[in-house]
């Protein structure tokens, strides 16, 4: 667990999301073991959410798995069944791990935020983001990027821990944004759910919304 506070300290002091994706280059051979001895639940908790969307069939569920890391989330929805799943990562260094574990079909090194990526629109069935809510990382601005590549019908899901929601550095909160999208007819929120033991004795937040 003090790895995982020395990252909450660098989330907090850090200049830049740059500096951050180096910072996590340099922590790719080791943030397996590291988030293991936590207790890190959150990919499991998002697979077994995003299982209970689809109870029959998933081989052919597009996802799309934002700040991706080392694959951890790409691996429990492996476990699941699913097995169209994109992987997206700024760390070359978390990206070249997570394809090591072959659960990916698709690689794309980039930061995910208000800029369009070069892909279709209506692309992915779902989008997963776990755990990349926090200082330096996500901002408000890749929530209608998510809208934009959802398919209508199709499910964003998210978690994080609360404090690091908070943490998060925009014109106004994360949670806020995802209210006005609801607010403005782009998506409907379906779950909203604090769990507990989240990460070591920390709760944690699960977000599901289903696009219009």
């Amino acid at each position: 667990m003090e790895n995982i506070k020395a990252f909450d300290k660098y989330c907090q002091n850090t200049a830049s999301k740059e500096d951050m994706t180096t910072y996590y280059d340099s922590w790719s051979s080791k943030y397996d073991q590291d988030l293991d001895a936590a207790g890190y639940r959150g990919p499991s908790m998002i697979a077994k959410a995003l299982a209970e969307l689809y109870p029959d069939t998933r081989e052919n569920v597009h996802i799309l798995d934002v700040a991706s890391g080392t694959g951890l989330v790409g691996e429990q929805l492996a476990k699941q069944g699913f097995l169209l799943i994109d992987a997206l990562d700024p760390s070359q260094g978390m990206i070249d791990k997570a394809k090591s574990k072959g659960v990916y079909k698709g690689m794309i090194c980039a930061y995910f935020d208000e800029k369009e990526l070069d892909i279709k629109a209506g692309s992915y069935d779902a989008i997963t983001i776990v755990g990349a809510c926090s200082a330096k990382h996500l901002t408000c601005g890749c929530l209608m990027e998510a809208v934009r590549l959802i398919k209508p019908g199709g499910f964003f899901l998210m978690s994080t821990r609360p404090l690091s929601l908070q943490s998060v550095e925009d014109k106004e909160p994360f949670e806020t944004r995802m209210e006005n999208i609801e607010k403005e007819g782009k998506w409907k929120c379906i779950r909203k759910e604090i769990v507990p033991r989240y990460l070591d004795k920390n709760d944690g937040v699960i977000f599901i919304y289903q696009i219009a």
